[in-house]
């Protein structure tokens, strides 16, 4: 009987240690939407050809770092880069904050901009809240989420 407790045990193991992640970033980091849950999430839209993008970048390491234990931010480039070229650029602009390299669109089902930058806000219970378009200062991301 023991070994059938054991079997179940390392068998729900294995399972639990293999299931896909909902996203995935950069420095190919597993994100879980279900480990997001209770906290804000905001994707943000930029390139390097944006200079409100970039811009902007600096406020988001803010909010991340002053409220990372209430809001999860990301990066998504725009132009869908990845790899080395994704990580330089992000180097360039001095991103503190991951960078999706899985679609979050494809998630929360939300229209791809056709202006940057767009940061998408998701609530805390994982619906699409609201779309805060061209660049953001800290103060009104704070306001925008209650902060």
């Amino acid at each position: 009987m023991h070994y059938k407790k054991l079997l179940a045990y390392v068998l729900i193991s294995l399972f639990l240690g293999c299931s896909q992640p909902d996203l995935l970033t950069s420095e190919n980091k597993k994100v879980y939407l279900d480990d997001l849950r209770g906290k804000w999430i905001l994707i943000n839209y930029w390139a390097d050809w944006c200079p409100p993008c970039i811009k902007e970048i600096p406020e988001l390491n803010k909010l991340n770092s002053q409220f990372g234990d209430q809001v999860s931010v990301f990066l998504f480039n725009f132009d869908r880069l990845e790899g080395n070229e994704l990580k330089k650029q992000l180097l360039k602009i001095k991103a503190e904050i991951p960078s999706l390299i899985s679609d979050p669109q494809l998630i929360y089902n939300y229209d791809v901009p056709d202006a940057l930058p767009v940061t998408f806000v998701i609530d805390k219970d994982g619906k699409l809240s609201m779309t805060l378009k061209g660049p953001q200062t800290l103060e009104e991301m704070k306001e925008a989420l209650n902060l």
